[in-house]
């Protein structure tokens, strides 16, 4: 997922944990998930838009920072 924008922390990097592709760190062929697509957008919308009720957002799920926006 890429993020843009003015209020971009630290723009140009990789943020999260980068896994390799040794066939043991592989997901059935496939790179591991290792961040939740929910817990950048809720970032986006909480800090870099204003404080959203993420409740009815992603219902169900409670979302840990990123870092990604400030």
């Amino acid at each position: 997922m890429m993020v843009m924008g003015n209020r971009v922390q630290r723009g140009g990097q990789v943020l999260g944990h980068w896994p390799t592709l040794h066939p043991s760190q592989l997901d059935d062929g496939d790179l591991r998930i290792e961040t939740d697509d929910r817990d950048v957008l809720a970032e986006v919308l909480s800090v870099g838009l204003g404080g959203t009720d993420l409740g009815h957002v992603f219902s169900g799920h409670t979302p840990s920072p990123v870092g990604a926006v400030t």
